[in-house]
């Protein structure tokens, strides 16, 4: 029921989110889901290891906003290039080819518009850690994700374990 004010909200404590975890050395808590807010956004935070390497990609699907909370990440979009810490927010539009490395790790908090980045993740998370090639495009082809020159966007680095 509405009341006076609207729509009851919600909030998520720590830990109180959906754990996903890919199999490699990182992992994120998924705090809101598009499925429970009309597909307007989904929010996770990203806890990441080292990351020297990570291939691009893009999403045709949705674009998202990125907010540094612990670490140093270093930023591709397009052709610019962004480096910060804590408090860093990095804007990445629809269908932009984006990548990030981090020499620290750290953790962000990850809000895409319309939801689906979230989605993408939790479905990861399902096919456990070692996806196969074939898994991993029908992952991409159902989230709008491609990598550069429209090939396949690589998850190598979230099933990697050293």
């Amino acid at each position: 029921m509405v009341g006076n004010w609207g729509t009851d909200g919600w909030a998520v404590a720590p830990g109180e989110g959906e754990r996903v975890e890919p199999g490699g050395r990182h992992w994120l808590e998924v705090l809101v889901r598009g499925k429970d807010v009309d597909d307007a956004l989904g929010v996770f935070v990203f806890t990441h290891d080292v990351i020297t390497e990570n291939p691009p990609h893009a999403h045709h699907d949705f674009m998202k906003v990125i907010y540094v909370l612990e670490g140093r990440y270093d930023f591709r979009v397009g052709d610019a290039t962004f480096s910060g810490g804590p408090g860093t927010v990095v804007v990445v539009p629809r269908g932009s080819q984006h990548t990030f490395t981090t020499p620290t790790g750290g953790r962000a908090l990850f809000v895409s518009s319309p939801a689906g980045n979230e989605e993408l993740f939790l479905e990861m998370g399902k096919l456990g850690p070692h996806p196969t090639e074939r898994q991993l495009a029908e992952l991409n082809a159902r989230f709008g994700t491609r990598g550069p020159d429209d090939h396949e966007a690589s998850w190598q680095q979230m099933h990697e374990t050293e």
